[in-house]
């Protein structure tokens, strides 16, 4: 969750011109002679969400995106234009050199597979500052945060996840369930897509995400590997790095190249780290799963403790406790304090051993507040109160094992709407198998 501050249209109608619409018939960029060379992907819509399948090279699935989502990219750069959030962002990070920091710690391969993103979507005005902006986000806000005064109050970080497994589940198996919570973003919201990726070379994986999402926050492997992020904030600014990798980018990495916890555990202490962040992983076919709390300087990890682990925003590791902000943001508490309510065994009332998959689902669309009792109202979207409410655009439930996942997106209040099956499996068979996918929880 990131709130801004309501002076941030004023100050947009200030500083920034407004930009230039290209006209609905402007002509097409030269197409290079690498893009005329790709092979096409694929697009259906399954369960009433967009599912875009990409294969081959980094720079031809960049160039399929582009391809693909041409229409709702269009749409895209706009609201990139026009939303005061977004435009805020990049003019702070173009201001304080943010950009050039991101193209220099970028992967390799990141950068080829922006390049053929670049050149479908050059024609109707896409540059790579902004999809700079967009894919090395995280990096971005997090500097942004710490180099702008009184921040704390422009930004606060959001999204929960939280394992259960063996005893706590009613069949023993592992389910990782994901909130990604931001603002009220109208074309994130109305553009969920499905990225199903076959990199050359690499272990087909999906992810969740939106047109131009090119660096995902949540996905899952063909290894029965999981993953997704979350936001956590530095104690202060001598927390951070200006040399690394975005961590966005590393679980791209994670989903392309790890086949188990154990791997992908031996990727994030080689990486160097440039902010705080949160990874959550879980390997299906061994049913571990844990909490990466990652700094700049140390890594802590929180392992399954009576087969559950849970996170929000806030360290708790011994390696890494005392490099956050303290005291802990109040809706970081709260989430993290509901959890341990659901989920705990020693707690009356607790769901432990009770959880099936329509369980953990429950669990994301819990609207109590766990310091008064109360109920947020169905209509609320972002009052920091409880899980549910925290500015939720995605919910994701996944069972790595069967290699199957469950979203949630679209319409507000998200994780009230129905949970859409995926087989991950199936879905690598292309668009033909979609009669053949897991039935929604209503």
């Amino acid at each position: 969750m990131r709130r801004w501050l309501a002076a941030v249209p004023l100050v947009l109608s200030l500083a920034v011109t407004p930009p230039a619409v290209l006209p609905a018939n402007a002509a097409p960029a030269v197409v290079p002679a690498a893009a005329a060379a790709v092979p096409p992907g694929k697009r259906a819509t399954i369960g009433g969400y967009q599912v875009v399948w990409l294969k081959g090279t980094p720079y031809e699935m960049g160039y399929q995106h582009g391809m693909l989502l041409h229409d709702k990219l269009k749409a895209g750069h706009e609201t990139i234009q026009w939303n005061p959030t977004l435009r805020l962002m990049l003019m702070i990070a173009q201001s304080q050199g943010l950009i050039a920091l991101a193209k220099d710690n970028c992967y390799p391969t990141t950068l080829q597979e922006i390049e053929g993103f670049l050149a479908a979507t050059k024609d109707i005005g896409w540059t790579m500052d902004e999809c700079l902006a967009l894919n090395f986000g995280d990096m971005i806000a997090e500097f942004v945060r710490v180099g702008t005064p009184d921040a704390d109050k422009l930004v606060t970080p959001g999204c929960s996840q939280f394992v259960a497994t063996g005893a706590a589940t009613a069949d023993g198996r592992l389910y990782h369930g994901r909130l990604l919570d931001w603002v009220k973003i109208d074309f994130i919201l109305e553009n969920p897509v499905i990225f199903v990726r076959e990199p050359k070379d690499g272990i087909p994986h999906a992810t969740i995400g939106f047109p131009g999402n090119v660096a995902p926050f949540s996905g899952i492997n063909a290894a029965g590997v999981t993953i997704a992020s979350n936001e956590a904030t530095p104690r202060d600014k001598n927390v951070d790095r200006r040399k690394g990798r975005s961590h966005v980018q590393m679980l791209s990495r994670i989903l392309g190249e790890s086949h188990s916890l154990a791997e992908a555990r031996a990727f994030i202490k080689s990486e160097p780290h440039m902010t705080c962040d949160i990874f959550t992983i879980t390997d299906g076919n061994t049913k571990e799963a844990s909490v990466f709390e990652m700094a700049p300087d140390h890594i802590g990890e929180r392992r399954l403790t009576d087969g559950v682990v849970f996170t929000s925003n806030h360290f708790l590791a011994p390696e890494t406790a005392a490099l956050d902000r303290e005291p802990v943001n109040p809706s970081s508490r709260r989430r993290f304090e509901r959890l341990g309510q659901l989920l705990s065994p020693q707690v009356s009332g607790s769901l432990y051993g009770k959880l099936t998959p329509l369980g953990m689902v429950n669990i994301m669309r819990d609207r109590v507040d766990p310091w008064t009792g109360k109920t947020s109202p169905l209509s609320e979207f972002d009052d920091a109160c409880s899980l549910a409410t925290n500015g939720a655009l995605y919910a994701i439930l996944f069972d790595p094992e069967a290699r199957k996942f469950w979203v949630a997106m679209g319409k507000i209040p998200v994780p009230t709407q129905p949970f859409v099956g995926f087989s991950l499996t199936e879905l690598l068979q292309g668009p033909q198998a979609a009669a053949l996918m897991p039935a929604a929880m209503p």
